[in-house]
């Protein structure tokens, strides 16, 4: 049985982007942690489950100090489709420099300050979400501050922005309203 189009090329890359890896003796938390995704996210990309993002790719390639091309290396032979896919995709990572960029990894916290525009994009994405949930299952911001065990300021807090929402509490969320952590935060 063939795999889909996408499979053979985001195997591929999952493969290098798992040497590299442990070349370098990282832990998938770890590399985790510097480029900014959690880990089931990344363990997809790994196996080549998901499709890696241009923007990714290319911090990655900065982070192991390697071309792009190393991502696309060694691939099997592929039908006129995969190859016109292919040459699209490493095309786009190689050419399109300021919308894959993400940061410069040579300049002093620059992966920090990406990572804090990041995870403000993530908090507004929850916000939203949690937000969205408890009005959908018709709940009040009591309801779910006695769930979680906080006063209903605090819960206020975490859906207004005032407070960043934790990984805890977007666990404890997700069970509540029997969701995947994934349908909160990605």
């Amino acid at each position: 049985m063939r795999k889909s189009d996408k499979d053979t090329i985001n195997i591929v890359i999952g493969k290098h982007m798992a040497e590299l890896r442990g070349i370098f003796n990282l832990s998938q938390k770890e590399i985790c942690g510097v480029i900014g995704v959690n880990r089931n996210t990344y363990k997809d990309y790994e196996i080549g489950n998901r499709t890696v993002p241009l923007q990714m790719l290319r911090d990655l390639a900065k982070f192991y100090k390697v071309s792009t091309n190393y991502f696309f290396e060694d691939m099997p032979e592929l039908t006129l489709k995969e190859q016109r896919q292919l040459f699209n995709y490493s095309n786009a990572v190689a050419n399109d420099k300021q919308k894959y960029i993400a940061v410069d990894l040579n300049i002093p916290n620059a992966m920090k300050d990406y990572l804090d525009k990041e995870e403000k994009k993530i908090q507004s994405k929850v916000r939203l979400r949690i937000k969205n949930l408890r009005l959908e299952n018709n709940k009040t911001q009591d309801d779910i501050a006695k769930y979680l065990k906080v006063d209903k300021s605090t819960y206020n807090k975490y859906e207004n922005g005032k407070r960043k929402i934790n990984n805890d509490v977007v666990k404890e969320l997700a069970e509540y309203y029997n969701v995947k952590i994934s349908n909160i935060v990605d």
